[in-house]
């Protein structure tokens, strides 16, 4: 195999890349230092809050024969630690029996006492007699007053009933959103579960209305939360001048009841199910907040209880989450009622989350936590060192350049993580650690291979050997561009996913572009190679001119749409849809282990470096080394990227490579045993039918 010496100094004859190698060594230190810190503070958000919608517990139990207490019991065996609240409604309290909500004419015919004439008072609310306790009716006056206004709501109690009037129209008036009744949160308080709360906002907030609402909160025990239902949180108003003040006002309240604020993961599961008002509901509340995963329950329907169970699980595990809000199964199944399957499967979630290591209590709250300015700006500096340094294994640079662009790199690393202090300047310093990591683990790995002068066919015990040895060296470069984005991103700003990493797909699509670039540098792909960027039209022309046979249009078709699955499966919004056979290898494999792999690392990018090896020592077309260096850039810059995923937990990511690294070693050299008993079994059967003739 031809390799192009020319312009390729080595490392150690180019003072300048040994300074950017001391800067890159510097860095990782400091970002070692950074992500242990992040550690530790990930260490302390290992509670999970375990909660169902209380009111359609109680009447999904009912409808399937058990009582509310049973159903309760159930709950608190099954792993549940609260119950959400929802506000009421005039139906729902008509239809529990704990009022009556009558029309005029009956209020005239049954009710005498009232002395009903005319139209001034539409519905009558009947609550209970003054001889019997009624925990609902005065905070049902006072949640009708704040909804309609005292225009449109009367008293008319005496010593002997509970009475109101009220002016308006149905079906708005019985479903109006009234408020959360405290004697229905003390009940699940008492029964010893944590309450959510999950109030909607008013169509025109004032303070009042706030101070309303939270003056409800504190006659209610056991609090963990806040989730607002609807699309604004509470104090979210269309005045612009009334909106910053009235969400401050909420915020205000929140933290001086310690009560945090639990956000729904969106349906892509990336960031949050959108509210108005909520991400600056959030900064006011100085990021005392929780992730909650809510799978819908037509989406519950179409799994099985043990794909519902792990469906939660991972989302605790991988983003996050220290929530989970568990649907109810629309339908029976298997012999077991709704209300068994239910539990059924939230069982099995708590139980592999006990496992874990995960308590399974009041949600944890992620500390505030940003890096140490110092080491972050060293960090960022010795990332543009090592982008620098991967420039030249693509393309070198004299050495009055390196210098120049080393010491604007240092200033514009240190200078922008301090004084810019930006999520967007961090996240394009670690789209480039992203970018560069797996390409220069390749291209040094590649450069050492080539430059050994094979004068003979190697074997494959030394294909094993070497490119196991290769690999772990490649892998320990790729892992160190994640560590570099593991610090740089470690904020509480990106754990709870307000900022996020951006440019997934470039991520994956340019290390594969700048690699197939420097190949093309330095080997004859097609006659010779491109030394110069002035040389790059006539490698085109000559690409164009190659004849093209069937089988090559094949390859490349398969290989085109092999690249359109790729990319097609990277980032929140893919359209290409996961098998089923693959899904059951996840789960798999999420099961026997701390983390699972990613598919591109072990069965696509670390098998494809033991074929690029063997290309190399076995002396396999050019062509065919060409794509397999290219393939093999897959599984570093995956393992790279995983550490963009700053929501999933360091530890989990760094063991993530590992495995990966791990697996792709044993799949690697099982690839490259096959095609060695593959090549004897030929070579044999070839002697067999030669003495046979």
């Amino acid at each position: 195999m031809i390799y192009n010496k020319v312009d390729m100094m080595k490392i150690k004859e180019k003072r300048s890349m040994l300074y950017m190698l001391a800067a890159v060594a510097v860095g990782f230190i400091c970002a070692v230092v950074l992500c242990f810190s992040r550690y530790q503070v990930e260490l302390r958000s290992m509670s999970v809050e375990q909660a169902m919608d209380y009111e359609v517990l109680a009447a999904v139990a009912r409808n399937d024969g058990y009582t509310v207490r049973d159903a309760e019991q159930m709950a608190r065996e099954s792993g549940i630690t609260s119950f959400a609240v929802y506000e009421t409604t005039l139906n729902k309290l008509a239809q529990r029996g704990d009022i009556s909500l009558v029309t005029a004419l009956t209020a005239r015919l049954y009710y005498p006492q009232l002395h009903v004439d005319g139209d001034t008072y539409t519905y009558y609310l009947v609550g209970k007699p003054r001889s019997e306790e009624d925990p609902y009716f005065d905070e049902v006056k006072e949640d009708l007053v704040a909804r309609l206004g005292t225009d449109n709501v009367a008293d008319f109690s005496d010593s002997t009933g509970r009475i109101l009037g009220l002016r308006g129209a149905m079906p708005d008036l019985g479903d109006l959103n009234l408020g959360i009744l405290s004697a229905d949160a003390n009940h699940i308080a008492d029964m010893g579960f944590g309450v959510i709360l999950r109030p909607t906002n008013y169509a025109d907030p004032t303070k009042e209305d706030i101070d309303g609402f939270f003056q409800r909160v504190d006659k209610i025990r056991g609090v963990t939360g806040i989730m607002f239902v609807g699309k604004e949180v509470l104090g979210y108003s269309a005045d612009e001048d009334k909106r910053n003040e009235l969400l401050a006002y909420t915020a205000k309240h929140m933290t001086a009841r310690h009560i945090p604020f639990y956000m729904i993961e969106a349906a892509n599961q990336l960031q949050y199910d959108q509210q108005d008002g909520m991400y600056t509901l959030a900064d006011l509340v100085a990021y005392d907040t929780a992730r909650v995963y809510a799978m819908s329950k037509d989406e519950l329907d179409k799994v099985t209880e043990e794909e519902g169970a792990m469906r939660f699980y991972i989302s605790d595990l991988e983003r996050n989450c220290r929530v989970n809000l568990y649907p109810l199964y629309k339908r029976p199944l298997h012999g077991m009622s709704r209300t068994k399957r239910t539990f059924d499967y939230i069982g099995q979630a708590s139980a592999k989350l006990l496992e874990r290591g995960y308590d399974l209590k009041k949600a944890s709250i992620m500390p505030v936590y940003y890096p140490q300015e110092l080491l972050l700006a060293l960090v960022a500096a010795a990332a543009f060192c090592g982008m620098l340094f991967t420039l030249n294994l693509i393309f070198p640079l004299p050495e009055t350049v390196n210098h120049v662009l080393l010491a604007a790199g240092i200033i514009a690393g240190a200078g922008g993580a301090v004084m810019i202090s930006s999520p967007l300047f961090l996240q394009i310093v670690a789209v480039g650690c992203a970018v560069c990591a797996p390409v220069a683990a390749v291209l040094l790995l590649l450069d050492k291979y080539s430059q050994k002068k094979i004068t003979e066919v190697i074997g494959y015990k030394r294909v094993i050997t070497d490119g196991a040895v290769g690999l772990t060296a490649a892998v320990a470069v790729a892992m160190t561009g994640g560590i570099y984005i593991a610090s740089l991103l470690g904020d509480t700003r990106f754990f709870m996913e307000f900022n996020f990493y951006r440019g997934v797909k470039l991520t994956f699509v340019l290390p594969l572009v700048l690699t197939a670039i420097a190949y093309i540098h330095r080997f004859p792909l097609l006659g010779g190679p491109v030394s110069a960027v002035e040389e790059f039209p006539d490698f085109v022309r000559r690409f164009l001119a190659v004849p093209v046979r069937m089988g090559t249009l094949v390859i490349v078709g398969l290989l085109g749409l092999a690249a359109v699955v790729f990319v097609g499966r990277s980032g929140h919004t893919a359209g290409v849809p996961v098998p089923g056979i693959e899904v059951a290898m996840r789960r798999f494999l999420e099961n026997i282990m701390f983390a699972r792999p990613r598919e591109k690392e072990f069965l696509i990018g670390h098998p494809a470096f033991f074929l690029m090896v063997a290309s190399i020592y076995r002396k396999w077309p050019q062509l065919l080394h060409f794509f397999l260096v290219v393939a093999s850039v897959i599984g570093l810059g995956s393992m790279v990227e995983t550490f963009a995923h700053i929501r999933t937990p360091f530890l989990v990511s760094f063991i993530r490579g590992i495995n990966g690294w791990l697996t792709g070693l044993v799949i690697g050299i099982s690839v490259i045993v096959a095609i060695a008993f593959l090549r004897y079994l030929t070579s044999w059967l070839g002697k067999q039918v030669s003495h046979d003739n």
